[in-house]
């Protein structure tokens, strides 16, 4: 399976509450009606107050906040993954797409990657 994990800081200004809020209620519709070619979308949002530290050690750990939010786009093969980019080249799909995202991301501090899944 290929997958697309997705990390990204909320639009300055926004609380955590209003971030999910406007992801889940409004840029989610948006993007499932737009892009129906995968088989599992998950958003993953950091715990706000809470503070992991690894028994074992977190060696070089910053304080830096790295993402608001992991998204994973799950496909089962390669066409389907195509499939999406396809669609995000349209330009009118792709500009309502980044429109909305710039209504409550902070789209430079986005990183994509795009990664094999392995389960045990």
């Amino acid at each position: 399976m290929l997958k697309m994990v997705c990390m990204f800081n909320r639009k300055p200004g926004l609380s955590m509450a209003e971030f999910k809020a406007y992801y889940e209620d409004r840029h989610v519709p948006l993007v499932t009606g737009l892009l129906a070619n995968w088989c599992d979308y998950r958003r993953n949002y950091r715990a706000e107050h809470a503070e992991h530290h690894a028994p074992h050690g977190d060696p070089g750990r910053s304080k830096e906040t790295v993402f608001d939010v992991m998204t994973e786009i799950t496909y089962e093969n390669e066409a389907m993954y195509r499939a999406t980019m396809d669609a995000l080249a349209d330009p009118e799909i792709g500009r309502r797409v980044a429109e909305d995202e710039d209504r409550f991301m902070d789209r430079s501090s986005m990183r994509v990657h795009l990664v094999e899944e392995f389960r045990s």
